[in-house]
């Protein structure tokens, strides 16, 4: 039997965990498997150049992008066997509904994650997943996390551990005394100018101690991520180099894969961003700043205790003596354990159940929030203007878009 997978992504950080995602379920040769992609209209599509770095390197050549109507369709034809539902908490639960619409009779099974750390466990990151058959983690501190947090939204799906995709793949590289700086920016940590600003200065003082130093961005200038980017380094940079005293040249800015950048000679900085998993898989010097503190709004703790945790002012006496050292108890419990996947087993027996009609039953997928999920079905179907134009009259988005088209989810 030919177990068809389809993963569903709304976004760049969402598509390159999918395609990763789908290339481990099984060897690419594996011929009992069918794998495919796509992704969904949103406001946070990503654009050409996102996404050919999200496929990079997997087997996924290049994901069409479908309405919410075209996507009912596709799994109707195509009529997936287990379905990965890799978006945002909100475009996650309306692709669910889609899915169990398209074939309330004989639905798919509905695995879902999210694409990089994912502690803490919120409330709201379970509330809109409550309704998947299985749950992928990536640690053995998320196995307990997130089977408390579903059990407070009433739900019980399997908690499947496995790997970071893009960890799977590395192993140690040779080292060599530190001669390049990468930074790892993100979207959200940290979230204010200012902070943003003291970073920025902090890296173009490594440049001064003989470091090339690279910021290595999400994205450029008009290219949507996962979360809006109020204060892009890029930008700051430009505006404050000269205030803060800092030649044009002392940071450089780049964007693509991340992998580019880690090799040899090279040390990473971040404030948590899972590039810094990959590059301690790889063996290469690592450093969480922790100028800003450690807690949940910083996305940070599930590195305290790492050993990796430093101030910026030290980092760069640290990369001189080759350190930070990651504790191995840490790497263990964290996203580096050395367990074998269970993705691939959970599939295969999700695929047998929906096979053999024993999957349990989904009539539905209520909105978590019908207001919500009101605005991403309007956001996802109605051209910007149009949307703008019924935020403009003051009226509730549901009521305005079920006059104007009807929600066809």
């Amino acid at each position: 039997m030919t177990i068809r997978v389809l993963a569903v992504a709304d976004s760049d950080s969402y598509l390159k965990w999918a395609c990763a995602t789908l290339d481990r379920i099984g060897a690419p040769e594996d011929e009992g498997l069918a794998r495919s992609a796509v992704l969904v209209r949103t406001p946070i599509i990503p654009t050409t150049n996102q996404i050919a770095a999200a496929v990079a390197g997997s087997s996924v050549v290049r994901p069409p992008v479908l309405s919410l109507r075209e996507l009912k369709e596709h799994v109707r034809e195509t009529r997936p066997d287990v379905v990965l539902v890799a978006a945002t908490g909100p475009v996650a639960e309306m692709v669910a509904r889609i899915v169990v619409r398209a074939d309330p009779a004989n639905r798919p099974a509905l695995v879902t994650g999210l694409p990089g750390m994912a502690l803490p466990a919120t409330p709201r990151g379970t509330a809109w997943r409550r309704w998947c058959d299985a749950f992928i983690v990536h640690s053995r501190r998320e196995i307990a996390a997130y089977r408390d947090a579903f059990a407070a939204q009433e739900a019980q799906p399997r908690i499947v551990l496995g790997h970071l995709p893009f960890l799977e793949r590395l192993t140690a590289i040779p080292s060599r005394p530190t001669e390049r700086v990468v930074f790892a920016a993100q979207a959200k940590v940290p979230e204010g100018r200012d902070d943003r600003v003291r970073l920025l200065d902090g890296l173009a003082r490594l440049s001064t101690e003989g470091f090339e130093v690279i910021v290595k961005l999400r994205a450029r200038k008009g290219e949507r991520q996962t979360h809006n980017e109020l204060h892009p380094y890029d930008e700051l940079w430009d505006a404050e180099h000269e205030r803060l005293g800092h030649r044009s040249d002392a940071v450089r800015f780049v964007d693509g894969p991340m992998a580019e950048w880690l090799q040899p000679g090279t040390a990473l900085v971040t404030v948590s961003s899972t590039a810094a998993l990959e590059s301690l898989a790889l063996h290469l010097p690592t450093a969480l700043v922790d100028d800003f503190g450690v807690d949940a709004t910083l996305l940070n703790e599930p590195f305290a205790g790492s050993g990796c945790m430093v101030s910026l002012a030290d980092t760069g006496r640290a990369f001189r003596e080759n350190g930070p050292v990651p504790d191995p108890e840490w790497l263990d419990e964290n996203y580096l354990h050395a367990t074998e996947s269970e993705l691939p087993g959970i599939v295969a027996e999700l695929a047998a159940l929906r096979a053999s009609g024993d999957l349990t039953p989904l009539p539905d997928v209520e909105p978590w929030s019908a207001r919500r999920h009101a605005k991403v079905v309007a956001q996802s179907i109605l051209p910007a203007s149009v949307y703008g134009a019924i935020l403009a009259t003051g009226r509730p988005v549901k009521r305005a878009l079920d006059k104007v088209t009807g929600t066809p989810t």
